[in-house]
């Protein structure tokens, strides 16, 4: 048998040395600054997210809405307001819901008060309505969601001519509480009308106010998990007891409105999925583009979460509220303005999902102009967006600004398509806010409009647009073939050629190529398991430092994988990229398996030693390692969309790697086939037991140290 060439593994395993160490100063020290840590702490700091990364990075672009008008109840010589619960615009009038005084307040465009309602007539009745929440009105009258009353009221000129009760239909549940707060109407003349708390979705009535059912109620989404749970509860608990455990509920509505297209649009009480815009049959319409595809917005957060919230030194003070959705209104250019009124924060969206600007803000005594304690309803109103806030009793106007005109004017024109139209406005944009990311992917679908590529790609990049940069890669690419078909074929020729040439003599002359046996055990073990791995049990044929080697070589390519894999196949944020993370994800996983696969191997009778576990388990990473560093190249080359050609070659590497640990445990430990799957599934089992010990440790050191520093301290200041 032939020696092993340490010289040449030496050289290796220092090359190897050199680029784990470079790769780990570049990914820990080469990170930017995330562009949220740029957020002004100005409670109506104006900012969007920006997609791509995988999750929602706050960045602040420069205002799309101004404060123009605060008022106060006062300020129109009407009193103070009470409960001001909703308010809504028709034609050149807002009409004010001042719920605790029952009274209605009219303002005209110039936001003078032209009338007041304080009760309706009846026949001989003055009908009040305290505690109403809903306004809503047509040509066809004003009507009143009388909430405390159960009842709507439908009036004209101030008489009552109808009052619409809970309808005596055997569709509606018995405990169904008809407690009316909205109500809206569709081009088609249905009546919808969202009862307070109800799981059941709208109330859909005739223009004769005849009751046809229920419309848009959500449906509750029960995991596999829960199906299990359910399953096992249902074995060990009594039938009585079963049936009398809780039950999970569908999120109820909370708001709706028409929307400029005629659908109809709501807001739910969940974490996800808060929006909504029903089709015919009651299904949610909206789908947001992630990447190459657009999917449904069911499991979408149109609000903001904890890692995403701006103002984070107020939010650490006073202790983060999970935002919840209240109010939604659309307007005429198909824009969406959502209320968070946790945050006070107004959100403004497209029909593509896409967030334009988050403005306003809450939380605190509401004092300053464009902020909230508790806002409780939004309407567009000449143009302006209106808030009331039910605590200070508040109206507060925001007005468009002229960058904000400007960007919903490019941002319509790119939303219908029409991107040659959206370009000077995008360009205005991009020259004013660099923060802006639809701006660069306007320009970027401008550019591939006008046929210049490289533009498209450069603006592309920039506004992570990877759909549009894949579109502009694939006619640049086709372009660079068809100038060079010759000299690419020739090369192309030239290697096939050279390679099949290779491989005939090499076959004839029995040439091996890796004279070194250890290392060529190693790299071929993956299609010579059973043979090499036999030789490393048997024929002491594992290496260690050959072992190493693979390790580092899996962790450096698992690290060029995030640092320079192809923009169409994935997006990295580096200011949360943390090559620790990475070194724990892969280097840690390997070493955590082979200290569980040794120690479940003295349990159950295995014959493997730990220098053969770890080398077998090593020699079983070439297949990823060879998927790495090939995504890390041909993600430069081929082309990016919906169905990636890597998801295949990295499912095979995966299952590959999968069946070659498996064969391990089977042959180093000389265990049977079945056996190895229950053993591996043992390891596992052992791996979680072993981080959990880890981290038990590591959690009573600290407290130990923080014990001594304190002592330390103690001791120092007394």
């Amino acid at each position: 048998m032939k020696k092993t060439n340490f010289s040449f593994i030496s050289a290796v395993a220092k090359l190897c040395s050199v680029a784990l160490i470079v790769a780990l100063i570049l990914a820990v020290a080469v990170v930017p600054a995330s562009a949220a840590e740029t957020l002004s702490n100005s409670p109506y700091a104006t900012y969007t997210y920006w997609d791509g990364y995988g999750s929602k990075p706050a960045v602040e672009i420069k205002a799309t809405h101004e404060v123009v008008h605060v008022f106060e109840g006062n300020d129109f010589g009407v009193g103070e307001f009470a409960e001001m619960q909703h308010t809504f615009a028709y034609k050149d009038n807002l009409y004010i819901l001042d719920s605790g005084n029952s009274r209605i307040i009219i303002l005209d465009k110039d936001y003078k008060v032209v009338g007041q309602i304080n009760s309706f007539k009846y026949g001989e009745e003055d009908i009040t309505f305290k505690g109403a929440k809903g306004l809503y009105m047509d040509e066809s009258g004003l009507y009143v969601a009388d909430t405390t009353n159960k009842r709507v009221l439908c009036t004209n000129d101030g008489v009552v001519t109808k009052i619409i009760e809970r309808p005596d239909d055997p569709a509606i549940p018995a405990t169904y509480d008809f407690a009316p707060i909205r109500l809206v109407k569709d081009s088609s003349g249905y009546y919808y009308l969202l009862c307070e708390g109800s799981y059941y979705g709208m109330m859909v009535f005739s223009e004769e106010f005849e009751f046809f059912g229920f419309f848009g109620a959500d449906s509750v989404q029960a995991s596999f998990a829960d199906a299990i749970s359910e399953f096992i509860k249902g074995l060990f608990e009594t039938e009585t007891k079963h049936a009398a455990s809780m039950k999970q509920l569908p999120y109820s509505l909370i708001d709706i409105c028409i929307d400029s297209e005629g659908f109809i649009v709501a807001i739910n009480s969940q974490t996800s999925g808060q929006i909504k815009r029903y089709g015919l049959v009651g299904t949610n319409t909206l789908k947001k583009t992630s990447g190459y595809q657009a999917a449904s917005t069911d499991s979408y957060n149109f609000a903001d979460s904890p890692a995403v919230f701006p103002d984070r030194t107020a939010a650490a003070k006073q202790g983060y509220l999970y935002s919840k959705l209240t109010s939604i209104v659309a307007d005429e250019n198909g824009y969406y303005y959502a209320l968070d009124g946790a945050h006070g924060k107004i959100i403004m969206l497209d029909t593509k999902c896409n967030t334009l600007s988050i403005f306003g803000n809450g939380r605190g005594e509401g004092k300053q102009d464009g902020t909230f304690i508790t806002p409780s309803s939004l309407s567009i109103f000449n143009g302006d967006i209106v808030a009331t806030d039910f605590i200070t009793n508040k109206i507060t106007v925001f007005r468009v600004t002229d960058y904000g005109k400007t960007y919903m004017t490019a941002n319509s024109y790119t939303v219908n398509s029409d991107y040659i139209e959206a370009k000077p406005y995008w360009e205005q944009i991009n020259a004013l806010d660099k923060n802006n990311q639809l701006a660069y992917r306007g320009l970027a679908k401008a550019a591939l409009k006008e046929g210049n590529y490289d533009l498209a790609l450069e603006y592309a990049e920039m506004g992570m647009d990877q759909k549009t940069y894949a579109l502009a890669f694939a006619e640049v690419r086709n372009e660079f073939i068809a100038n060079n078909f010759w000299w690419i074929s020739i090369i192309a020729l030239g290697i096939i050629g050279v390679l099949v040439a290779f491989l005939i003599v090499s076959k004839r002359k029995s040439i091996v190529v890796i004279k070194a046996d250890k290392l060529r055990i190693a790299l071929t073990a993956f299609y010579h398991p059973f043979d090499n791995l036999n030789a490393v049990k048997y024929k002491n044929m594992g290496s260690i430092p050959i072992a190493t080697v693979l390790l580092a070589l899996y962790y450096v390519s698992s690290i060029l994988i995030k640092l320079k894999g192809g923009f169409m196949f994935g997006i990295v944020d580096l200011s949360s990229f943390n090559a620790i993370l990475t070194l724990f994800g892969t280097t840690g996983v390997v070493v955590v398996w082979v200290v569980a696969n040794w120690l479940v191997s003295i349990l159950f009778e295995g014959k493997g030693k730990m220098k053969e576990i770890y080398c077998a388990t090593c020699y079983c990473l070439v297949p990823m390692i060879i998927y790495n560093f090939a995504y890390v190249v041909l993600s430069h080359v081929l082309i990016g969309g919906a169905s990636s050609p890597f998801a295949l070659f990295s499912t095979v590497c995966y299952v590959l790697t999968a069946l070659l640990l498996l064969l391990s445990i089977m042959v180093i430990h000389d265990f049977t086939f079945f056996k190895s799957i229950f053993i591996a599934l043992a390891i596992i089992l052992g791996m979680a037991i072993v981080v959990f010990v880890l981290f038990v440790i590591l959690t009573l050191w600290q407290d130990l140290l923080a014990f001594v520093i304190g002592l330390f301290n103690e001791v120092t200041f007394r």
